[in-house]
């Protein structure tokens, strides 16, 4: 199955920050200024901040430089998909960014939108080690990296990981869970998780999945963690929440196994990140041998070893002990797919029924 053209992809947001990794300017530009070759220029990339951005500069971005050190690369970093899409926008008439990597369903829009153009294979041959089920139907950016949705917990309360979603219903652990609300993608992916548990088709109805998390509403210290989900469970504050299972895996590591993070029986919800090829980028020909770059063996692998995303190439062969850590695309995972088309349309509403029906303190 094609993911692209089933558009069974996941949707996320949040907020937002900016950083120039090279030290020195950059950033903008016109189409057709830039003096820029397939080996030497620069490269205005716009990707995710925080531990992300610190795990890809660190195995991506630095190997990249040595191979190509005649290419200057500047980061200008967001912490979701839907302020890239909003930066980008805002540049449509006069481009200064030439590479975009964002959540799957925020980089469709920008498709339609005709903020990205097709990927030239001659241009980026390891295009072709992209399969099918993770290109764009139409040529766009491919997938370059997956991951899903997890139920993270703390280990000393739960020495072996909870089993089911319905964790988050126990009133043993009332006072003590962390969910992040829509329109976090987290609290989409609950909404769309806890309908098919209540077995009801949530593109006709959430009435089944809104009584439901009203049950379990009572019971959660917070719907904004603050700093986030993952510090929530680590310090102690709450034992049991919403994370990405990337994200979840590495601050397990960091915090001497403090945490831990499942995918729940029912099922979970894959986010996929694309990258993308900026229409009229003022870079293109390094832009391209960016892309190429990172759909590359070696830098799937390199990332996958940092931050527990899953490849999305073929030819991308990971260490068992990231490969059990990361996120199984073989089909042996149970999928909670995801419409983009139907939640780009029913996003605010959840969010607004959110407010006014479960978020009661």
């Amino acid at each position: 199955m094609n993911l692209f053209s089933k558009g069974k992809v996941v949707l996320a947001a949040a907020a937002a920050a900016t950083l120039v990794l090279t030290g020195c300017g950059g950033g903008s530009g016109s189409a057709g200024t830039s003096n820029s070759s397939a080996t030497s220029g620069e490269i205005n990339l716009i990707a995710y901040a925080g531990v992300w951005q610190d795990q890809y500069n660190a195995a991506v971005i630095e190997p990249f430089k040595a191979k190509y050190p005649d290419i200057k690369i500047n980061y200008s970093s967001k912490r979701s998909s839907a302020e890239m899409l909003s930066a980008l926008q805002g540049q449509k008439n006069d481009p200064a960014t030439d590479v975009a990597i964002m959540d799957n369903s925020v980089s469709t829009t920008g498709n339609t939108q005709g903020l990205f153009d097709k990927i030239d294979e001659s241009a980026v041959p390891n295009l072709a080690n992209v399969p099918e089920k993770f290109q764009d139907k139409s040529g766009f950016g491919p997938v370059v990296m997956l991951d899903a949705v997890g139920l993270l917990y703390d280990t000393a309360t739960f020495p072996k990981a909870p089993e089911s979603w319905d964790v988050l219903w126990d009133p043993a652990y009332a006072g003590r869970i962390n969910v992040n609300a829509p329109p976090s993608l987290l609290g989409l992916s609950l909404t769309a998780i806890t309908s098919k548990m209540e077995g009801e088709d949530y593109t006709q109805s959430i009435d089944k999945a809104v009584a439901k998390l009203k049950e379990m509403a009572p019971g959660v210290q917070t719907f904004a963690p603050n700093p986030d989900e993952y510090q929530n469970v680590i310090t102690g504050q709450t034992v049991l929440g919403l994370g990405q299972n990337a994200r979840g895996q590495f601050y397990s590591d960091q915090s001497n196994k403090k945490m831990g993070v499942t995918f729940p029986k029912e099922g979970t919800v894959y986010q996929i990140n694309t990258v993308n090829l900026v229409k009229d980028a003022p870079n293109k020909a390094a832009a391209e041998t960016f892309i190429n770059y990172a759909l590359s063996p070696e830098a799937q692998t390199a990332f996958a070893k940092a931050l527990f995303y899953a490849p999305s190439v073929t030819n991308a062969e990971l260490p068992a002990e990231v490969k059990d850590r990361v996120v199984p695309t073989d089909g042996s995972l149970n999928i909670v797919p995801l419409d983009v088309q139907f939640l780009s349309s029913a996003r605010d509403k959840w969010t607004d029924t959110w407010k006014r029906q479960i978020i009661t303190k």
